[in-house]
């Protein structure tokens, strides 16, 4: 008898599950200890916010993120929650493109010559084909990330598309789920300093919307291609 494997989809549902859980133990365990509450939680942002030098050191966060290849999303998330979601979005807007771009050149830079020699003439053909496609490319990547944020700027600015091309794109495909992970930060920021039900059901369906968004533009995507 054939033994019956979970899907990949179920294993990460799992995975989810239990990685909630823990953050839920660690939570009481830090709560029960007075290590954190969310009084402390909120003089903590208020200083971060207060910070003279605050909006220098979110876009240096985002850049040395963009390096070392760190989630933007979370670092999305951390701004939103610490600056609120319009004031996080403006700031993780300008980071998270920031980034992007310093590492479109990096790539741009290194050329594809250089990359192609390393790994062979199946990245050359695959680069060649991004750079005919141009815009939509880029906004297909920013839709769908295939790939670790630096690994696509780096791939971008390898492949020659054009930079007005690759800013285009990247505003185009980025911009939305931008300001619907910024929301999520902050109303997870509130559900932790001011847990209730309806913060809760907020928070889910912010989730939600992310997700549906995500959906609809691959939808969009796929039917462009299609034609």
């Amino acid at each position: 008898m054939r033994a019956v494997m979970p899907s990949r989809s179920t294993l990460l549902a799992v995975a989810g599950l239990l990685g909630i859980g823990g953050l839920a133990v660690v939570w009481w365990v830090a709560g029960a200890a007075d290590i954190v509450s969310p009084d402390r939680i909120r003089q903590l942002l208020a200083e971060a916010r207060d910070h003279p030098w605050a909006p220098a050191l979110v876009l240096a966060a985002f850049l040395v993120g963009g390096v070392v290849a760190f989630p933007v999303n979370v670092l999305i998330l951390a701004t939103a929650a610490v600056f609120g979601p319009w004031l996080g979005f403006a700031y993780s807007a300008l980071g998270a493109f920031a980034s992007a771009l310093m590492m479109y050149f990096v790539g741009a830079w290194l050329g594809k010559t250089t990359l192609a020699s390393l790994f062979g003439p199946r990245l050359q053909r695959i680069l060649d084909g991004a750079r005919a496609r141009g815009f939509m490319v880029v906004v297909a990547f920013r839709i769908v990330p295939v790939a670790p944020g630096t690994v696509v700027n780096l791939g971008l600015g390898v492949s020659g598309i054009r930079p007005a091309d690759f800013i285009a794109g990247t505003v185009i495909g980025m911009t939305p789920g931008l300001v619907l992970v910024s929301i999520v930060g902050d109303r997870l920021m509130t559900l932790v300093t001011e847990p209730s039900l309806a913060e809760a059901g907020v928070l889910v369906l912010c989730v939600a919307a992310y997700f549906a968004l995500v959906f609809a533009m691959q939808m969009l995507l796929s039917r462009w291609r299609g034609r």
